[in-house]
């Protein structure tokens, strides 16, 4: 196919690729054909059918073909009279500019062969003369279709006001015109001006969504159906089979909780969390309703950009410039883990390496990266570094205690720090962190003593520990939940992003009875004030639960759709769909500070990503330049990440390190 449309490009030729039987008729791998050309997503004439029944098989042909994300310029069909199903079509899809067609049925077939060939010569000339207007209107369409393409860029400049971004740096737009699976197919107007098409990776994951892969038909069905079931219903004191559903099926994971707060986005779940904790806290330590209380974090988290939770965030960029901006905790500074040169270590701050009873040492090395994050050995890992991790901890909650501060809860990203720039905690020490927090932390902080009852596991201990799985949670990091790593469940997390494979927002807060128990009066005042209108959304809800249903069966050990990956990474405890080979060469340029399975450090990350963007690689199917594959990648700073969804496939995964290497190695 592609020989064909490299040989016909020069004129402008037409290019028709027909498929056999209907839209949902398997090709040989018994994948359904509307799916499997829909990384192509050419423009479709649907030939209908004008028999009896002929109606309703069109139409759904036509719906099936719309909410995949097909153009559909053309319905054809025969110009039967007697039913005339073209005019009810026509009717039930002007709305969509569709435009229906009708040619005479072929003549009956004659006995004899030479009049038949006469008779269907002239069938045949008719027909060429009332498919012109049918060609014309593609042609306009096409035409329609890339004179927008071509003015977007500009356009959207004038227009939007992009998050995240300084405009006056903003030097080439990308127009994604639409996104299958891990790509966009993208349009760039060249100096000759016309308009190339490129399919670009989603190496940021469309900022860490991307779950299932764009356009993922199996969610698209599932928010379809609950958008023509419910559309949106109202939440407080009712319920629907996707909310009921969903909850159900994430408490059926997180056993230690057993309440489901929805919200839209994760800095709402994360303003949520807080609002649970501090509650928490201020009622069992009897804190004055008006007195300020804080969070203890780490520095270098990032929960959001809603007002509280930038208050809960150490100062960074993103709260820097912003004036009502009031810090409002303490951070205590992280131990990172790296690979640098094939090894794996950890790197401790200033503020803890001083603690160590042996001769201070800012990097503690390891004989490999599964060393660090075996779970079932993070308690013996490294007793002298734990003794260390104690010893810093303890002094700065008694610190806390000395200038009368209060904490309402412990709240951090577990293992992965994302925002804040991809920095990957030691899982040991916030394992340690949270153990001291619970059997020590009312001492600590406030000089009383835990409750015998409060350490049956029922209740929360010391403070209130609040995971942030917005990023990091329902496999992002390979396993359903990254407190999985640390060998520790929170009193409250906030999940988002992958929970809707990448399709639509939602967000969850889940935490405890004990933690809902605080709100619960005879007054409406005493609630959890908070929500929003589309609480609960009847299609993000089914979404979700379909998502997490898909992600367990990709996550089965030996026969997931992961295992492949999981037997590269053989005989470690973790494993990720970076190759370790691809890793270990990254760890050893000379302009690669350090290297983790998901991002590197790197003081070119400007020039990096716009060769990732644009640069010309022989990474595609044939090895040419020509169906080389370039990565949408986006910077954090002076870090560098590529991130896949959670269907990637291997060959996906070395396209993306091929071009990454190639960068580097330049």
């Amino acid at each position: 196919m592609l020989e064909c449309v490299r040989q016909q490009k020069k004129n402008g030729s037409y290019f028709f690729m027909e498929t056999a039987g209907g839209i949902h008729s398997p090709v040989m791998s018994g994948t359904p054909q509307v799916d499997f050309y829909r990384s192509l997503r050419l423009p479709t004439l649907l030939v209908g059918d004008s028999q009896l029944g002929g109606i309703s098989t069109t139409l759904t042909s036509f719906e099936s073909l719309m909410i995949r994300g097909y153009d559909v310029p053309t319905i054809l069909l025969f110009d039967q009279a007697k039913y005339k199903n073209h005019e009810l079509i026509q009717h039930r899809v002007q709305q969509h500019k569709v435009q229906v067609a009708t040619i005479p049925a072929p003549p009956v077939m004659l006995q004899d062969p030479i009049q038949e060939q006469i008779s269907m010569a002239k069938y045949y000339a008719q027909v060429d003369e009332l498919l012109v207007p049918v060609i014309r209107d593609l042609d306009r369409k096409h035409g329609e279709r890339f004179d927008r393409l071509e003015t977007m860029a500009e356009k959207s400049r004038d227009t939007f006001w992009w998050p995240f971004t300084q405009h006056e740096l903003v030097k080439d737009v990308t127009v994604i015109d639409s996104a299958h699976q891990d790509y966009f197919t993208t349009y760039e107007s060249k100096p000759d001006g016309q308009v190339s098409a490129k399919d670009m990776f989603d190496s940021c994951a469309s900022w860490w969504t991307q779950g299932l892969g764009h356009a993922n038909p199996d969610l698209t069905l599932s928010a379809a159906y609950a958008a023509g079931r419910y559309g949106h219903v109202i939440f407080p004191e009712s319920t629907n089979e996707p909310a009921l559903a969903l909850a159900e099926k994430v408490l059926e994971k997180d056993t230690w909780a057993s309440r489901v707060f929805f919200s839209d986005n994760g800095s709402t779940a994360m303003e949520v969390a807080l609002k649970m904790a501090m509650s928490a806290t201020a009622k069992r330590y009897k804190f004055d309703i008006k007195a300020p209380v804080e969070i203890l974090g780490i520095d270098g988290s990032y929960h959001g950009d809603t007002i509280g939770t930038m208050d809960a965030c150490s100062p960074n960029v993103y709260n820097d410039q912003v004036q009502w901006y009031e810090p409002k905790g303490h951070w205590l500074m992280p131990p990172s883990v790296h690979i640098s040169q094939g090894r794996a270590y950890v790197r401790l701050p200033n503020e803890i390496s001083k603690f160590q009873s042996k001769e201070s040492t800012d990097k503690v090395y390891y004989d490999s990266i599964n060393d660090i994050y075996n779970v079932e050995n993070i308690q013996t890992r490294d007793k002298d570094l734990k003794r260390t991790y104690q010893d810093y901890i303890r002094s700065e909650l008694l610190s806390l205690k000395e200038q009368k501060r209060r904490i309402g809860s412990l709240l951090m990203e577990p293992v992965l720090m994302g925002a804040g720039g991809m920095i990957f905690v030691d899982p040991l020490f916030q394992r340690t962190l949270i153990d001291i927090v619970r059997d020590e932390g009312a001492q600590l902080l406030y000089g009383v003593e835990e409750e015998q009852q409060q350490k049956q596991g029922q209740t929360w201990q010391g403070l209130p520990v609040v995971f942030d799985e917005v990023f990091a949670g329902w496999y992002r990091l390979g396993r359903r939940s990254a407190s999985e790593f640390l060998g520790v469940t929170p009193d409250i997390t906030a999940y988002a992003k992958t929970l809707t494979g990448g399709l639509l927002p939602l967000a969850l807060t889940v935490t405890k009875e004990s933690i809902y128990d605080v709100f619960l009066s005879e007054n409406k005042p005493d609630c959890l004030l908070h929500g929003h209108s589309y609480t609960a959304h009847p299609m993000g809800c089914a979404v979700a639960k379909t998502s997490i249903e898909k992600l367990d069966e990709m996550a089965v050990e030996n026969t997931g759709a992961w295992a492949p990956f999981r037997n590269e990474w053989k005989g470690n405890s973790i494993w990720s769909m970076w190759s370790t080979k691809a890793v270990d060469q990254i760890s050893r340029l000379s302009n690669v500070e350090s290297v983790m399975t998901l991002g590197y450090s790197s003081s070119v990350s400007k020039s990096v990503i716009k060769n990732l963007r644009s640069g010309q690689f022989k990474n595609g199917f044939d090895g040419t330049t020509e169906t080389g594959i370039n990565l949408f990648a986006r910077p954090l700073g002076n870090i560098i990440y590529l991130m896949t969804s959670q269907v990637t496939t291997r060959e996906g995964v070395r396209q993306c390190e091929q071009a990454l290497l190639d960068t580097l190695q330049k």
